[in-house]
């Protein structure tokens, strides 16, 4: 049935393609804005989390150095006690000979001499990057050579026979002077060490009670990062089991434009089932519903495929809109292009079994206005697509079964399309179901566009041969 030709209005989606296109790019950039927000905080946490285990990496070097720096004081200040312990020895082992004149004293003045030298090494080892360490440790071993050069000269002249002379030397209290400036050069550098050692400690107690703290906040964060991740994905996986998940992140994101509702040109597709009620006559309730979900799963990859949203399925029966979050300037076109996809996937996938076994579905398609927004609480979310619009899809829908025709695309939305007129037949003027104004509707003038393969048919299959339909 066609109606009588007439002369097709200006196409309004070519008279302004700049404003189209400076749309699409605003709405781009607000649409890479949203995404980002949720990006932008992780990386925020994220980048805290590694600058303050960083921090407390570098707390914890530090106190190892510190640490370090203890135990080398402990060391000189053994090694000091070692060297005066030698000398001491040295000069032990000169009394006791010159008392006695028992040579048996001579072995601990010689191991004495022998063992300051290799002590007062290790200790320039020690202090080798001290100056005033290293200063002090010269002085002290001048006098330590001195105090070991007075011993054995007291011992020379023993050993020769001249023990009054060696009495004398030791009488005349050089020597004593001499090991008492050694006793107060060991002490000046022991006090040296002991003060640094206190400062040190006090920098490592600081320190470590520092890093104990970064590291507490460091797992205060990483607890309340996890939380507050864990109730993201909790909200989002809430959101996703009432609304589309295209909208789920828009929603998430804090986008309060759907929420508030808004008004916009779309493109809505109703798609319904033939042949449903007998299905359901002659199937069992679980196999209906493995179909059914099949069903499901191919509209909603090819709205998916196409940049449309599931609106709602209505039994076998569904709501797809495409111009969400966001109107695009091909809305239209692409509602199109998804419902001839959508016809050939679902021949394709019924006519396996053969044709008693075989479904098909009407498809109505338009284009206009609509209000669309997000009702209820956030324990229960439900988009709305509310408007004339919404109406006019249904009713082509269902005048498909009384033209005989899969898909019915109003004059409205082929002309948003700019989809070209020899490419679809014009079905009838006459009004719709339940409305009185007149209107061109349309179907496809020859077969459509080859399915595309994303939607796959493997999923399950129709009843087989000889069930009734």
């Amino acid at each position: 049935m066609s109606g009588p030709a007439t002369v097709p209005a200006p196409d309004r989606s070519e008279a302004a393609p700049d404003v189209a296109s400076v749309r699409d790019r605003v709405e781009a950039r607000v649409q890479r804005s949203l995404r980002s927000r949720t990006v932008t905080w992780m990386t925020v946490g994220f980048a805290t989390i590694l600058v303050m285990t960083a921090i407390a990496l570098g707390a914890f070097v530090y106190q190892q150095r510190g640490i370090d720096a203890v135990r080398h004081t402990v060391a000189v200040d053994g090694r000091l006690a070692r060297v005066l312990s030698a000398v001491q020895d040295a000069e032990t082992g000169q009394r006791g000979y010159l008392l006695t004149g028992d040579e048996a004293f001579l072995l601990p003045f010689t191991e004495g001499r022998l063992n300051v030298d290799r002590q007062l090494d290790w200790l320039r080892d020690l202090v080798q990057d001290d100056a005033d360490q290293r200063a002090e440790l010269d002085t002290l071993a001048a006098l330590i050579r001195e105090k070991l050069d007075e011993l054995g000269a007291s011992v020379a002249l023993m050993r020769g026979g001249d023990s009054a002379a060696a009495h004398t030397s030791v009488a005349d209290g050089r020597g004593k002077q001499v090991m008492d400036a050694i006793r107060d050069r060991v002490r000046r550098m022991e006090t040296y060490e002991a003060d640094r050692m206190e400062r040190r400690q006090a920098t490592v107690s600081r320190i470590a009670l520092a890093l104990w703290i970064m590291v507490g906040a460091l797992a205060v964060l990483f607890v309340l990062f996890a939380v507050s991740a864990l109730r993201e994905a909790t909200r989002r996986n809430r959101l996703s089991r009432f609304l589309p998940q295209e909208l789920v992140l828009r929603l998430a994101d804090g986008d309060g434009s759907l929420k508030a509702g808004r008004r916009q040109q779309a493109a809505i597709v109703f798609v319904d089932m033939r042949g449903s009620t007998t299905l359901a006559e002659n199937l069992d309730p679980h196999r209906l519903s493995e179909f059914l979900s099949a069903f499901r799963r191919r509209v909603t990859r090819l709205a998916r495929l196409r940049g449309g949203v599931v609106d709602k399925f209505i039994g076998d029966g569904a709501l797809v809109v495409f111009g969400l979050p966001e109107p695009r300037s091909d809305d239209a076109a692409r509602a199109l292009a998804f419902a001839q996809d959508l016809v050939a996937v679902i021949a394709r996938w019924t006519d396996r079994a053969g044709p008693t076994g075989t479904v098909r579905i009407g498809v109505g398609v338009h284009y206009g206005e609509v209000f669309c927004g997000i009702i209820g609480e956030e324990a229960r979310y439900e988009f709305t697509v509310l408007g004339d619009a919404v109406n006019v899809a249904a009713r082509l829908e269902q005048a498909t079964k009384l033209h005989g025709v899969p898909i019915l695309v109003s004059e409205a939305a082929r002309r948003a399309a700019g989809a070209p007129v020899e490419a679809w037949r014009e079905v009838s003027r006459e009004p719709l179901r339940g409305r009185r104004e007149r209107m061109a509707y349309h179907t496809p003038a020859g077969p459509g566009p080859a399915a595309p393969a994303p939607c796959g048919d493997e999923d399950v299959p129709l009843p087989a041969a000889g069930t009734a339909v």
